[in-house]
């Protein structure tokens, strides 16, 4: 989780500091932040290949970035004597080597050796109880700001009636439909005028100029679909209606005129039950992230995980061992459904789909009229090879002066694979 990355970062930066210090002061009078240790880790009751992160914090002449820890030994063990090893799959992405769930009544402990032999490790942790959703549902609303859009709510139970901390992450797939797509695409049949001289002669009969011809697409560039993971930390704030239940728990809101909502959109949320101390930390961190005036507020000690350096408690680490149940539900909904009849929201902000040109071939059997000392633009062929265009409609024989015979798109407008996959993903459904 991005998010939290940053915050447990800039938490430790400004941790020490109830008097205005610069940045810079704040941190060589407490450590090194290079040498701060992030661990993101929780261990849930699916049967999956577990994951634990683990990255460094970085100077803010870096901006504040985190860098990932590699070559660390990564171990879960439970109180039965059982040892789950991890390996680095990819920087700082350590995977078990296994699949395996986390059990009822088994306690479970992190265990972490980084590259220059520090050993870490988490306090036990167990699984708190099951939980489920009961439902999850969209509606468009419009927030205190003003802002118009969807929101994605859940209502869930614990049957055990004794805990209600819930912790969100969702996985959001959104359909992508190019605005100017169209069936064809170029060919370069010529990218530059060639004469073709006589044998004899060797005087030029004939002038062959760049050319190019309209083709079936080779594959589906019409339809792409999307996957983003969250990166908030989003915890249970809805209305407790009893002990086991609580309803209206807000996981996202998107605005009405964001892209991934312009067609068909699907999230799959999953809904982790929390200890009370994992409770506890992560609604420290999201009090911290909404806090404006944190240099003011800030105490020493006020946010703790479960993981210590073994040995040696100077070496510094944030982070939080938790081990959880969770449990899942998929949404689906189309923009038409709760905005039937209205204009579909801005195509990616970055793209221009309303502008059309027309390049030039530099071929005066296919061109419009080219005035003596103009220069038209860039030709067609040198846009075609450098994948900025695509074919939208053929432009009137002859074309006006300085026009080619194609209006053209950018490519984003014509290709969805500029944002996306063409692969439809095994969930999706159009019902």
């Amino acid at each position: 989780m991005k998010r939290f990355t940053y915050i447990l970062c800039f938490l430790v930066l400004i941790s020490s500091c109830i008097e205005e210090v610069s940045i810079e002061e704040a941190i060589e009078s407490r450590f090194n932040i290079e040498e701060l240790l992030i661990v993101e880790a929780t261990l849930t009751d699916q049967l999956v290949f577990q994951e634990v992160m683990l990255s460094r914090g970085s100077t803010f002449a870096n901006e504040g970035t985190t860098t990932t820890e590699s070559g660390a030994s990564v171990q879960v063990i439970d109180h039965l004597g059982n040892s789950y090893s991890f390996q680095e799959e990819a920087s700082g992405r350590y995977i078990s080597q296994q699949a395996f769930a986390a059990q009822q009544g088994v306690r479970y402990q992190l265990s972490i050796t980084t590259s220059d032999n520090v050993t870490y490790q988490s306090e036990e942790s167990e699984i708190s109880g099951t939980s489920s959703i009961d439902a999850i549902y969209a509606q468009r609303i419009i927030e205190d700001s003003g802002a118009e859009g969807m929101a994605i709510f859940v209502d869930s139970s614990n049957p055990a009636g004794d805990l209600n901390d819930f912790r969100y992450i969702y996985e959001e797939t959104y359909q992508i439909i190019a605005p100017n797509w169209t069936a064809f695409e170029f060919e370069i049949i010529r990218e530059e005028e060639e004469n073709i001289l006589d044998p004899i002669t060797g005087e030029v009969i004939e002038t062959l100029y760049p050319d190019v011809l309209l083709v079936p697409r080779a594959q589906e560039e019409q339809v792409c679909y999307n996957t983003v993971l969250s990166n908030d930390i989003i915890l249970s704030n809805g209305v407790a209606l009893t002990a086991e239940q609580t309803r209206g728990n807000r996981v996202r809101f998107i605005d009405r005129n964001n892209t991934i909502i312009s067609h068909r959109y699907s999230i799959l949320v999953k809904q982790f039950l929390q200890s009370a101390d994992a409770a506890k930390f992560y609604r420290t961190l999201l009090q911290f992230s909404q806090n404006e005036n944190l240099f003011s507020e800030i105490q020493p000690g006020l946010i703790e995980g479960n993981v210590t350096a073994v040995g040696d408690g100077e070496k510094p680490v944030i982070g939080f061992f938790s081990v959880a149940s969770v449990t899942e539900e998929r949404l689906f909904f189309n923009y038409a459904d709760f905005f039937p009849d209205e204009p579909l929201p801005p195509y990616f902000d970055d793209a221009n789909c309303n502008r059309l040109i027309a390049p030039v071939l530099l071929n005066p059997e296919r061109d419009g009229e080219i005035p003596p000392n103009v220069t038209c633009g860039t030709p067609l062929v040198d846009l075609i090879k450098s994948e900025e265009i695509e074919f939208f409609q053929s432009n009137s024989d002859p074309p006006p002066e300085c026009q080619g015979p194609y209006f053209v798109t950018f490519r984003e407008c014509g290709d969805c694979t500029v944002y996306g996959s063409n692969v439809v993903p095994d969930f999706w459904t159009e019902e």
